[in-house]
């Protein structure tokens, strides 16, 4: 016979267990259901579609503003801080920062995720003072699919480029190219020293 504390224990840990396989079991239908919706959707706007203006709030403050095409081109960038691949491009986009303004581009990073949330994700980055935050449904103006890491490039008239996943080929150009400038930016203080 069995003690009773071992079966009340017992039925704890099934109740416990079938409570996290409905949690699973609901998420997984979630994501299924996300997945079906995105695939009667563009993955991104088409290339060389004026992208629309967007009103968002800049994260390090200051009043809500409308986003639009500037003087330069600009990189949107669309993170989540529940993504571990967007957490790893942090660095990487942090050292393009510098770069980006030099080179006379923008770069912006496109969030709807909470103030707090992202002030923790990142944190230690120069990237709060480029971040935007707008409504879920300005968001899905620009991404569509809610995807990240993704990114989109924007000439001065505010038409797409490219866009895609944040490690991409067009993104590796891209990258490529900062590190030439960085490059020449150096020879060129070499130079002048």
């Amino acid at each position: 016979m069995m003690d009773a504390n071992v079966l009340y224990a017992v039925l704890i840990i099934l109740a416990l267990s079938v409570a996290l396989n409905l949690k699973l079991t609901f998420s997984l239908l979630s994501s299924v259901r996300n997945m079906m919706a995105a695939q009667g959707q563009d993955f991104t706007l088409p290339v060389g579609e004026v992208v629309p203006e967007v009103r968002g709030k800049p994260m390090t403050g200051g009043k809500k503003a409308v986003f639009t095409a500037g003087p330069r081109p600009a990189v949107l960038l669309f993170l989540s801080s529940g993504c571990p691949k967007c957490k790893s491009k942090l660095p990487e986009i942090g050292r393009m920062l510098a770069r980006a303004d030099e080179a006379g581009l923008d770069i912006w990073l496109v969030s709807r995720e909470a103030k707090w949330r992202l002030r923790r994700f990142l944190r230690g980055t120069a990237l709060p003072g480029v971040t935007m935050r707008v409504s879920t449904d300005e968001f899905k103006v620009l991404n569509p699919t809610m995807t990240s890491p993704y990114y989109m490039f924007l000439n001065e008239s505010g038409s797409l480029e490219a866009g895609g996943m944040i490690g991409d080929e067009n993104w590796l150009s891209f990258r490529e190219q900062m590190d030439d400038a960085e490059v020449e930016t150096q020879t060129e203080e070499e130079i002048a020293a």
